[in-house]
């Protein structure tokens, strides 16, 4: 009898030990997830963090919005934009999604020009997440020249897809802004391009 005690009071431990294993990281958003959560025990999360950190002042982006492209028109590069240019470079995402991001940051200006980016490239002189895909632009806004980082970095992409989805169902620019900074400022800070916040209201 003693013995099948010690034999189940051994085996309740190692539950309780698998138990704590297993919810050691259900507070730690994943890589690139919804962080609103995150602080639901009590601490706050890193979208609250980034919603009251204060914005520095960075100087506003010359924003010209390209005209829309006429309907039943082909759109996207190779037709009115230039061709992706992947020769040399490893793509991080699947064309498809690597074509999004490109045309997304490429028609809306307006929003990526306000977005920060976490992947280092602001010491290439990166100011947003435009900047990780186009690198000229017409005096009409129509882009000219794509910039070869965001073929190859799958933070680029990431953010300015997730863009896209928010943009797309409604969202402001400035909730695009918070949930971009609640999943990655607080693991990347150091590196956020100095992207300045959208004029209150956008």
């Amino acid at each position: 009898m003693p013995k099948l005690t010690l034999v189940t009071i051994a085996l309740a431990g190692a539950l309780a030990v698998s138990a704590c294993s297993n919810n050691q990281g259900a507070n730690t958003p994943p890589a690139g997830g919804d962080a609103t959560n995150a602080g639901a025990a009590g601490a706050p999360s890193a979208a609250q963090s980034a919603a009251t950190t204060p914005e520095p002042d960075y100087p506003q982006p010359a924003v010209v919005i390209p005209p829309r492209p006429k309907a039943g028109a082909p759109h996207g590069p190779g037709f009115d934009m230039p061709l992706i240019d992947v020769e040399g470079y490893m793509p991080a995402r699947p064309m498809e999604v690597l074509k999004d991001a490109h045309m997304f940051t490429a028609d809306h200006p307006e929003v990526a020009s306000y977005i920060p980016c976490y992947c280092g490239c602001g010491a290439s002189g990166h100011k947003n997440n435009a900047d990780c895909f186009v690198r000229g632009r017409d005096p009409e806004g129509r882009v000219t020249e794509w910039e070869p980082h965001g073929v190859s970095c799958a933070v680029c992409i990431d953010i300015a897809v997730e863009s896209m989805k928010m943009r797309n169902s409604g969202a402001s620019v400035m909730a695009i802004r918070k949930k971009v900074q609640g999943d990655y400022r607080a693991r990347f800070q150091s590196s956020e391009t100095p992207t300045p916040a959208p004029v209150q209201g956008k």
